[in-house]
């Protein structure tokens, strides 16, 4: 449409000079820029356009900055994250506990798991540069930080002051502390210049930290390099610092460092090695494998020091089915294991009996006993950090976060998620205002991005977490406008290990909110509501009690309407079920999509490039068709825009925004789509949008429907997986404080909220 545009301009200023094109609106002329093509369409009276109708266009463009009325604005990063990879870090006398999230370090009290203290690393540069790799406890509350910008730092815990930095020359990817000496480290570190074809990528290293700034002693860093290794996945120290210990793969390097010479064994294992870790007293290195066999290895003497070929004695400590994911000792006679079981598992070696804790709710991939040895702290892998007493088991403190961080982490390891895709979006629980989204496995987790805070999980569908078989997904997840409602769609994967996903049967629930308990209660279960699976559900607005409809669209050509019926008494004792009231189809196509209009009377349809409209009560035929053109990309979503008389519908590639008084498409943004929120009740929608396809960088847009120029927009470096415009509880007042003539914030009674593919949750 834009070339047709173009040789009609052409035409009309024919011997004239070629100028870019303008069009001037009612807020100001508007100028393309090379990455964005907005295109409005005049008005067209008279009945809905359907297929085949061509409209005269006329092109304008618009800049991804914001207005002059508005400030430009920046994200900042407020929740979210994976809270840690590994074992946390106490302090010295207990009473807190560290870990790191991206570039910043979090104090937590452990009585209560409430946030002390947040302190930053570089916050002027990349979140990538500045990532924490390890964090090490000092005395009197001071924390230790060895980032991926080659630095190490000492901050105050209490006051979240940095203390002295020291460059140790090269990312440390693992780091342990010399427990005979403060400000001593065992580093692994990637050799930074390697030979082509160089086994040998990393080398472990033994890093002080001398001095701090206005001392005696100046600040700098002495380095001795130990051994070198081919590869490196963790590190244990002896207590007495005299040995330390590498493992990767199938091989396990035990040093003695307690002398000038150095002097290194290099043992092999037939089952790949998962976790070690070295007993306080005794001479002997725990070494876990992948069949969940914890083996001890008397090699920490004075004659394997001396001795290259002194054979090792082993004993084996088996319990674990699965791979031994974290080994750690709690004073002389207690080991601690975790793995895939999501047991913890306590060894007495004193007495060779065990005791467990079980039903941990997801992997251990981290046990850190405190130093008083009062308690443990038991990480896994679905976010969770868990406070428990050595006592009596009972859990002391809980903190958990942002279920799609983990995913994402997943996702850089794996490359891949196909068995758990994020698949809901951002959902806002139009009561409580908390972001619903995909959880663990067959769950939905409820999360307060405001305060960084899991409120509630969701179980959709019952899952048997230990073992390899199928897993349930939540594919789709939606809330009536009260809230009162929850329908949500779930199906069960196949293995993934013989191709791609297939989906074997789905589920469509009604759920009905308990107000006592404040839980959904399952009302409902539509086996295969559509043959294939489903694409979208909606609810109808509530405007009277008890007459609901919901509308489900399926990879089966059909769209299903779903309507609330009451079968038993009245008032308390009332029963509801939801049965389905009309089955459509258009033309043989696959519906995509579908949304009710604010007051419920009307019903939109997304049908291949065309969005259908019908009467919801009759359903028999559409009473309209809306096709911006022929070549319309097939849609994978519409929305109504609040109580306006826009409709906006949007495909991979272009977003469409149709005036319903005048039937015809008042503007059009041609970017790669990647989420689209519209606001249900105020007049507004957050788009982010690629510049070109494939690039890192996103434009998040807020845009009201009676005008393409966008009210605000930001450039997300780091890239954008969904958005969404949460209501505040109060309006905020804000404005451009330097302008005398500046409109009010249009976000003045919402935030905008922006889900990053790391899991960062920006405001």
């Amino acid at each position: 449409m834009a070339g047709k545009a173009d040789t009609a301009r052409k035409t009309k200023k024919a011997g004239k000079e070629a100028k870019e094109p303008k069009v001037k609106t009612k807020e100001k002329t508007i100028k393309r820029p090379a990455h964005l093509q907005i295109t409005k369409l005049a008005s067209v009276a008279g009945s809905l356009p359907t297929a085949g109708l061509t409209t005269p266009i006329v092109e304008a463009t618009i800049s991804t900055q914001p207005t002059e009325t508005h400030l430009p604005i920046s994200l900042k990063v407020v929740s979210g994250g994976q809270l840690t990879t590994g074992p946390i870090v106490f302090s010295s006398d207990s009473s807190q506990f560290y870990l790191a999230k991206d570039n910043s370090v979090s104090a937590y009290n452990v009585q209560n798991g409430e946030m002390l203290q947040n302190f930053s690393v570089h916050r002027d540069s990349g979140l990538q540069r500045a990532a924490i790799k390890k964090i090490v406890a000092a005395e009197d509350h001071r924390v230790y930080t060895f980032s991926a910008d080659h630095k190490a730092r000492l901050w105050d815990a209490r006051t979240g002051d940095l203390v002295c930095v020291w460059d140790i020359g090269a990312c440390a990817d693992f780091v342990e502390a010399d427990p005979s000496k403060s400000g001593r480290f065992f580093c692994a570190m990637r050799r930074k210049r390697q030979r082509a074809g160089a086994q040998k990528k990393y080398v472990v290293c033994r890093v002080e930290l001398k001095g701090e700034p206005n001392g005696v002693e100046p600040v700098h860093v002495e380095r001795q390099e130990l051994f070198r290794a081919s590869n490196v996945a963790g590190l244990s120290v002896r207590a007495d610092g005299q040995w330390v210990a590498a493992f990767a793969k199938f091989r396990v390097h035990v040093a003695f460092v307690g002398d000038a010479n150095v002097k290194c064994h290099v043992w092999g294992m037939e089952e790949r090695v998962s976790a070690i870790a070295f007993h306080p007293r005794e001479p002997v290195l725990a070494v876990g494998d992948w069949r969940g066999r914890i083996v001890f290895w008397f090699c920490v003497d004075e004659h394997a020091a001396s001795s290259e070929d002194r054979p090792i004695v082993r004993s084996t400590h088996h319990w674990h089915a699965h791979r031994v994911n974290a080994i750690a000792f709690s004073g002389d006679s207690l080991m601690l294991s975790g793995g895939e079981e999501g047991v913890l598992v306590l060894w007495q070696l004193d007495t060779e009996t065990r005791d467990y804790l079980p039903r941990l709710g997801s992997d251990i991939v981290g046990i850190s006993p405190s130093p008083d040895h009062m308690r443990y702290a038991i990480t896994l892998r679905d976010n969770t950090i868990r406070i428990v007493s050595a006592v009596d088991r009972s859990l002391v403190s809980l903190l958990q976060g942002l279920k799609f961080a983990e995913r994402a982490g997943r996702a850089r390891g794996a490359r891949e998620l196909d068995s758990d895709p994020f698949t809901t979006g951002l959902v806002v629980h139009p009561a409580t205002h908390a972001l619903v989204l995909n959880g663990e496995p067959g769950r939905l987790q409820v999360f307060n991005h405001a305060n960084d805070r899991h409120l509630a999980s969701i179980e959709v569908a019952a899952y048997n977490r230990v073992g390899s078989g199928s897993q349930p997904h939540v594919d789709l997840v939606q809330f009536s406008s009260d809230g009162a409602w929850m329908a949500t769609i779930d199906s069960r994967r196949t293995d993934a290990t013989n191709g791609l996903m297939s989906v074997t049967t789905s589920y469509l629930k009604f759920w009905r909110l308990d107000p006592t308990s404040q839980t959904y209660t399952l009302v409902t279960r539509i086996d295969a509501p559509h043959a294939g699976g489903v694409h979208s559900i909606s609810f109808q607005p509530c405007h009277r009690r008890n007459a609901l409809l919901c509308v489900s669209t399926g990879r089966d050509r059909l769209f299903r309407v779903w309507e609330l019926q009451s079968v038993l008494g009245a008032g308390p004792n009332e029963r509801f079920v939801w049965a389905c009231r009309a089955t459509c189809g258009y033309r043989n196509v696959q519906p995509t999509a579908a949304a009710f209009s604010s007051d419920g009377s009307t019903l939109a349809v997304a049908f291949g490039g065309a969005v259908t409209l019908w009467d919801p009560a009759v359903c028999a035929r559409p009473v309209g068709v809306l096709v911006a053109s022929a070549d319309t990309p097939q849609l994978k979503g519409v929305a109504f825009v609040g109580a306006s008389s826009f409709v906006a519908a949007w495909s991979d590639e272009r977003l469409d925004v149709w005036n319903m008084l005048t039937g015809s498409v008042w503007w059009t943004l041609a970017m790669p789509i990647q989420s689209v929120y519209v606001h249900p009740r105020s007049s507004l929608l957050a788009v982010a949008a690629y510049q070109v396809p494939g690039s890192s960088t996103a434009s998040v847009m807020v845009l009201s429907p009676s005008s393409p120029t966008p009210l605000l927009a930001i450039q997300h470096p780091s890239g954008v997986e969904a958005v969404a415009l949460v209501p505040t509880a109060t309006k905020l007042g804000r404005s451009h404080p330097n302008s005398e003539h500046a409109k009010p914030d249009p976000l003045d009674s919402n935030t905008l909220v922006v889900l990053t593919p790391s899991g960062l949750i920006s405001v």
